[in-house]
């Protein structure tokens, strides 16, 4: 019986240790067995872990030998010799089966259990989780379930985080200030934001919850409450990252200069181990920026709630994978309020989403390397855009549950290597020919090697191209034969996506030089996809041309070509070669000159007359050089090239009996590029570059048609005209120095630059045409303007872009024709950039995108076009299509003061602003006495359906201002001295915000005392710089004419005396009241309400989108139990507590004191 009752307590011992799942299964088909049983076996590991603990049994006996525990080398922690049982915890190695079966053979022993571990079933539910799309996009549900127990800590460098907000306190790690210390951080709004997308704690009754809310986060502030933060800072703050050991480190910040000290900060954490996560940028370009563009960093653009790219992410080569960045709801430290919740937008918002990610996968598998981890989340990326990778989506949006669902063992080969496999293993380059290699990456930082032994003073010259979605680059090393060290390698990536990079080394001591080829990004095609070409060729001789300027090549005639007379730009001793040719005319004859691109080198061509160039002699050369007053000459014209291996162009008109030259360089446009400064630094030893590769410089005569339009008719007039203060000037700086004060202009002005003057030749030689037909022109001249007429049909919206030719940059601004003054009045520029400021900061808009400009049916416009860019043969293409109507709604009717729109209180006025100066006139005229009114104007969102019908050109959001101004005289005109009553709306104080076109709001809630008998104007104007919206606004205007209910109450010792009634539905109590106006420091109404019985109670406080209310309880004593108080402007409030059975008052206010327009809503339940 003994043995029988021994061998029962063993089945039952062991069966608690896993999920009694038998009554599940009970039922199921037999096939499914095998699948239901594992899945049952890995719930049972996950119940393991979570109910029952790993290191300690309890037992029950009825006396023990004393020795029992001491052979399998446990102890007991804890007796409770009352029920006759003991606590015993395990050494580590003894598992919990070899113990269960241990003590079961022991005399005494009546029963084995584990011991349970119980949790708290009180979980309260997070009342914002809704407002997260992106969690329920990702099905973040299923991936937690997916995700494991170990602990991961995820550092934020960033702003300072705010690590008292209650969503947030249970997650923060001790901050650190990497900028100053000693002192504590800022709790920074952005930080903070950030933090709570990656991390925010689940279950709590607050807010949302983060990707990863059992992750810790280490907050390292880096900016110090400033708005920048300097890149030494940023390293400092990845070291002490590293110092603690983090796991992942998520960087929400970039810029575009590629920092080598923040560079190396980077490459020393991801050697750690520790995976880095960075914001691709906000800037809508392909440019790189950084961290997010340094090697082994996952760079993350941004999409939206429709898996569409964000308007502002950053796409390109060097965006790895991209996730939801658009209105992500987060935590936030708010200025005025402290810790709440905001919904912010940016590549910012999408890095900690893919962060979050990445601390899931480590909380499943620590061993996780950096690489494997981005390999994981690469490979299970949903696809967007063209199938497989692509240059907008990258790999695609993140996918959380298929990351954690991903097999390790089909993870793909990842490329390493050491130094001595470098020298070893790299393919072996043929001396003195030319050596073309083609290859493929299908590893994941994968690098193809080769090698060539050069002798001190020998050459080698290298270029690689590849395939057209891919950046490639190489890196040099070069091991001098006097001893192999470690050497620092030189970086080549001048160039992007499809072009051919190139560059010329020069052994400086004899040595073995090695060349890495890879995928400057670390990209690589499983499907070979991932291809290039490389080739190398050595010389100990460079061929270095005999052309300067004592010697230079006449062109005899045209077409010319130097192709098969390997000119190139070498010089002796690496600095700067010009070639010279020269070339003259018999007649009036426009030239066309093209120099090809030559890898690795930045070329130019300039212009001179002979007459104005005088080659010093040889034998003065030391004379010249001595003599300070010799003057150089001025080139006439000059052609860059705006990066290396670009081809160069230059279009010329010559004249006969004029001798030219025509210089061919490898320098470019300035000595000292502040380009090449903000992006890296420059090295000391800095060399103009070079290359053996020669170069074709063709020369041809163009005849380009005559002139369309035969305008402007002033050009000899323009070129007369020139200042003597400009004379001194080469053409290309006044050119320059024009298109700057152009856009100081559209900067002012951004409609246009004025009324056109000699109006009738425009009208009458303009070229006339139809909305939809392309129209193909020339600038047969650097001052030609063209100038294009037609008539609208329809009211409705245009669109209107240019195909460009080589070097140019079509500009223009469309006219409306006055029949009436004659006069051509600007209408819109047909550029999208917003000012000077805005393309300098990058808030620009893109020069490709067409342009929209509503018109109006039967007007006559001209569109008048220029050429801000460079001169060139080939035709541009001016395209124009209507894309949309008018919006039906649009009332066209009360866009002047005396067709102003009379407006009644209470009632909603919907309308739109779509033309440039449209400014919509709304009356109100007070009845009775005086009394405070409030006017309430908000943009109406396009709806998920209506942005997928609309084109892109179409989907931006309206920002208006406006003005409430007195109409004292009631003369329904506003006069002079009206304008001294104006109430502005809309505009902001900042003055940069001004500049960079960040004018205007979306939304509006002021209030104006209005007086007995007195009219008002209201009015609104787009404040889009140029840019159409389509979007609707509505205009409310209300009056405060409410019964204040509880006005006779008053608080007596803190307690009211006159509360107001809750009414109870559906299991609720709920109230509708408004918050009055005129009363000192706010509203406040109170309710009463009865607690039978002690519980949980939640409340809620809905109010009108441009209101913050509070909830604070009281007790029947009038003491405060609990104020809610934690959720922004137009965020309900909301948030339980614990409460006796009792007496309770509820106080409802606003946080600023507003007043109500509209009723708030008060649950209880």
């Amino acid at each position: 019986m003994k043995s029988w009752y021994k061998k029962s307590v063993a089945v039952v011992a062991s069966a608690a240790l896993m999920v009694p799942a038998a009554s599940a299964f009970a039922e199921a088909p037999q096939h499914k067995a095998k699948n239901m049983l594992a899945n049952s076996a890995k719930q049972t590991e996950k119940n393991e872990e979570k109910w029952m603990s790993k290191d300690t049994i309890v037992i029950k006996h009825s006396g023990l030998d004393k020795n029992v525990h001491k052979k399998i080398g446990s102890k007991v922690i804890r007796s409770i010799p009352s029920l006759g049982y003991d606590v015993v915890q395990l050494n580590k190695g003894v598992s919990i089966e070899k113990a269960v079966s241990y003590y079961l053979k022991q005399n005494g022993i009546s029963s084995v259990s584990p011991s349970y571990i119980y949790h708290s079933f009180n979980k309260e539910a997070d009342p914002k989780k809704q407002e997260m799309y992106h969690l329920n996009l990702l099905q973040m549900d299923k991936a937690l379930e997916l995700a494991g127990n170990h602990d991961v800590t995820v550092a934020v460098i960033d702003s300072g985080v705010d690590f008292k907000h209650p969503d947030l306190k249970s997650q923060v790690l001790p901050p650190y200030n990497a900028a100053a210390p000693a002192n504590t951080t800022y709790s920074g709004d952005h930080g903070t934001h950030v933090a709570g997308i990656i991390a925010a704690a689940k279950d709590n009754g607050i807010g949302g919850h983060g990707i990863n809310p059992n992750a810790k986060l280490l907050p390292i502030d880096v900016f110090n409450g400033k708005e920048g933060a300097n890149d030494f800072i940023i390293a400092q703050g990845i070291l002490y990252a590293i110092e603690q050991g983090v796991d992942v480190i998520n960087m929400s910040l970039g810029g575009y200069g590629e920092s080598p000290l923040m560079k190396e900060a980077v490459q020393k954490a991801i050697d750690s181990g520790i995976t880095i996560v960075a914001a691709a940028g906000n800037e809508s370009t392909d440019e790189y920026s950084f961290p997010a563009s340094f090697e082994g960093v996952i760079s993350v653009g941004s999409t939206n709630e429709r898996n569409k790219l964000s308007s502002y992410s950053n796409y390109g080569p060097s965006v790895d994978i991209v996730a939801p960045g658009e209105d992500i709801y987060s935590t936030v430290h708010d200025a005025k309020k402290g810790s709440s919740f905001v919904k912010f937008s940016g590549t910012s918002m999408a890095s900690p989403v893919v962060a979050g990610i990445a601390s899931l996968l480590k909380s499943k598998d620590p061993s996780l390397k950096p690489h494997q981890i981005e390999a994981i989340l690469e490979m299970t990326a949903q696809d967007l855009g063209e199938k497989g990778y692509d240059l907008t989506y990258g790999h695609g949006l993140v996918d959380p549950v298929k990351a954690l669902q991903f097999d390790l063992n089909k993870l793909p080969k990842h490329y390493s290597e050491t130094k001595e496999d470098r020298i070893k293993n790299a393919k072996i380059l043929t001396k003195n020919k030319l050596n073309t290699e083609q290859g493929a990456f299908e590893q994941q930082d994968e690098k193809k090697w080769y090698k060539v032994d050069l002798e001190e003073n020998e050459y080698a010259q290298l270029t690689l191209k590849g395939a057209d979605k891919y950046d490639y680059a190489f890196d040099l090393y070069f091991y001098p034969n006097s001893g192999i060290g470690d050497v620092e390698p030189i970086h080549v990536n001048d160039v992007r996506v499809g072009k051919k990079e190139g560059y010329l080394f020069k052994a400086d001591q004899k040595g073995t030089l090695v060349i890495g080829v890879k995928d400057h990004n670390g990209s690589y095609s499983l499907k070979g996809k991932s291809t290039y070409i490389f080739t190398a060729q050595t010389t100990k001789d460079l061929p270095i041309d005999t052309i300067d300027k004592s010697t230079m090549e006449p062109i005899k005639k045209f077409p010319y070509s130097t192709a098969g007379k390997n000119y190139t730009l070498l010089s002796k001793d690496q600095q700067q070669d010009q070639d010279y040719f020269t070339f003259s005319v018999k007649k009036p004859t426009t030239l066309q000159f093209d120099l090809s691109g030559i890898p690795g080198v930045t070329a130019s061509m300039e212009l001179y007359l002979k007459d104005d160039f005088n080659p010093v002699p040889p034998e003065e050369i030391d004379q010249a050089e001595n003599d300070e007053g010799e003057e150089e000459a001025y080139p006439m014209q000059t052609a860059y090239g705006t990066a290396k291996g670009e081809p160069v162009r230059m279009i010329i008109d010559a004249v006969p009996d004029q001798e030219y030259v025509l210089s061919v360089s490898n320098e470019s446009n300035s000595e000292f590029s502040m380009e090449m400064f903000f992006s890296g630094g420059i090295e000391k030893e800095e060399t103009i570059s070079e290359s053996m590769i020669p170069y074709t410089l063709k020369g041809e005569v163009v005849s380009l048609p005559p002139d369309e339009d035969g305008l402007p008719v002033d050009e000899a007039m323009i070129e007369e005209n020139v200042p003597e203060s400009q004379l001194p000037l080469i053409e290309n700086n006044i050119k320059k120095r024009n298109e700057i004060d152009s856009l100081m202009s559209m900067l002012l002005n951004p409609t246009a630059s004025g009324n056109l003057e000699n109006v009738d030749p425009i009208i009458k030689q303009a070229i006339r045409f139809e909305i939809g037909d392309d129209q193909k022109a020339y600038f047969q001249t650097d001052y030609d303007e063209d100038y294009f007429l037609f008539k609208a049909k329809e009211d409705a919206l245009y669109s209107f872009s240019f195909l460009k030719g080589m070097n140019q940059m079509p500009t223009g601004t469309v006219f409306e024709y006055d029949e009436e003054t004659k006069e051509l009045i600007p209408v819109s520029s047909l550029t999208n950039d917003l000012g000077i400021l805005a393309l300098l900061l990058g808030s620009a808009g893109n020069e490709d995108d067409a342009k929209v400009i509503p018109l109006k049916k039967d007007k006559t416009y001209v569109v008048a076009v220029v050429n801000a860019g460079e001169r060139s043969a080939e035709p541009y293409t001016l395209k124009t299509k209507k894309i949309g109507d008018i919006p039906a709604e649009y009332n066209p009717n009360n866009h002047e003061e005396a067709k102003a729109l009379k407006i009644q209180p209470g009632t909603t006025y919907r309308d739109h602003l779509i033309y440039q100066d449209d400014v919509d006139y709304y009356y109100y005229k007070q009845q009775g006495n005086d009394e405070v009114m409030s006017l309430l104007l908000s943009s109406v969102p396009f709806t998920n359906e209506q942005l997928a019908q609309l084109p892109k050109e179409l989907q931006k959001d309206l920002k208006f201002a406006g003005a409430i101004i007195e109409d004292t005289n009631g003369n329904m005109k506003i006069d002079a001295k009206e304008m001294e009553t104006e109430i502005p709306f809309g505009l902001g104080d900042n003055i940069l915000e001004m500049l960079l076109g960040m004018m205007g709001t979306n939304d509006v809630n002021t209030s104006f005392k209005a007086k007995k008998d007195r009219g008002y104007f209201i009015l609104v104007n787009s404040m889009g710089l140029g840019q159409v919206s389509i979007q609707p606004y509505t205009l409310t205007l209300f009056d405060h004419k409410h019964v204040d209910e509880d006005a006779d109450s008053k608080l007596v010792n803190g307690v009211p005396s006159k509360p107001s009634v809750l009414v109870k539905k559906d299991e609720k109590w709920v109230a509708t009241q408004y918050l009055n106006a005129g009363i000192p420091f706010g509203d406040k109404d109170y309710f009463e309400w009865n607690n039978d019985q002690k519980r949980e109670v939640f409340f809620s406080l809905q109010t009108e989108k441009a209101l913050d209310g509070v909830i604070r309880v009281l007790d029947a004593n009038g003491k405060t139990v609990k104020t809610f108080d934690l959720y922004g402007v137009g965020d309900a409030e909301v948030g339980t507590v614990e409460l006796d059975a009792g007496k309770y008052y509820i106080e409802v206010s606003e946080f600023d004191g507003k007043a109500s327009t509209q009723p708030y809503t008060l649950e209880i339940k």
